[in-house]
C-alpha cells in the first residue's frame, strides 16, 4: 500500500505555472486587457464620469449660493429672520 502526502486528489493535468510578478511578463490569460476589455464593456468608466459631473455641478451650485448669500439684501433678510426667531 502506498502513502501519499498530498491532501488533494491527483489530477491528470500538470500544475499551472506561477504567476508573473506585477509589471513583468505577458498579460494574464484570465483577465482581458486593453482593447478587449473596452470592447467587452462599453460603459466602462461611465460611473466615474457621472461622479465627476455631480461634483462639478455641486461645486458650481455652492459658488452660486455663496454669491447669493454674500449679497447685502440676503444678509439683511437672514439677520432679520434670525433676530425675529430668537426674539432679540
Amino acid at each position: 500500500m502506498s502513502r501519499t502526502t498530498s491532501l488533494s486528489p491527483r489530477t491528470s493535468r500538470p500544475p499551472a505555472p506561477p504567476a508573473a510578478p506585477a509589471g513583468r511578463g505577458g498579460p494574464d490569460p484570465h483577465r482581458p486587457h486593453g482593447r478587449a476589455l473596452r470592447a467587452a464593456d462599453p460603459d466602462l468608466g461611465a460611473s466615474t464620469v457621472e461622479y465627476a459631473m455631480v461634483v462639478l455641478a455641486a461645486a458650481a451650485f455652492g459658488g452660486v449660493m455663496a454669491a447669493v448669500l454674500a449679497s447685502g439684501q440676503v444678509r439683511e433678510l437672514l439677520t432679520a429672520l434670525i433676530t425675529k426667531a430668537l426674539g432679540v
